[in-house]
């Protein structure tokens, strides 16, 4: 609540997006899964429309994003259809290539799990032909196995 609060009263850019991390966090650790996905969103809206003072900035808090939003994908009732929406957005997915590969199991965990996002796993299996090289584990390897190989 305090964290709402100092929002709505801070001029100031920075320490309010600081501020909407901190009530993200706060909402994820109460468990309030509907309104930590508001605020996952909200900060994806800001994310993707504020200019950041290096490219890379943009892309870390892209990551750290998709980092929290674990906790909430994972968690919400329709949270595996909503990782493969953010996870497979090209700016996201080019930040998942670039900087932190790892996250390709979750999305590919969602996939996998998520049966009325058949269509868009073909374009997902190129991706993983792409960083085949760069990253492996047990669940890429799987689908590999059964789409590629």
């Amino acid at each position: 609540d305090y964290l709402y609060q100092y929002r709505t009263l801070c001029s100031n850019l920075e320490r309010s997006l600081s501020a909407l991390w901190g009530k993200l966090a706060s909402e994820i650790l109460m468990q309030n899964w509907d309104i930590a996905l508001e605020e996952l969103n909200r900060l994806k809206e800001i994310i993707d429309t504020k200019s950041f003072a290096s490219p890379l900035n943009q892309v870390q808090n892209r990551i750290w994003l998709m980092h929290w939003g674990l906790y909430i994908f994972f968690n919400h009732d329709n949270g595996r259809t909503l990782i493969i929406d953010l996870f497979n957005h090209d700016k996201y997915l080019n930040a998942i290539q670039t900087s932190a590969p790892h996250l390709l199991r979750y999305l590919a965990t969602a996939f996998i799990v998520n049966k009325r996002r058949r269509p868009q796993l073909k374009e997902f299996v190129k991706v993983i032909q792409q960083e085949h090289y760069s990253y492996k584990d047990p669940i890429i390897e799987f689908l590999a196995c059964v789409f590629i190989n």
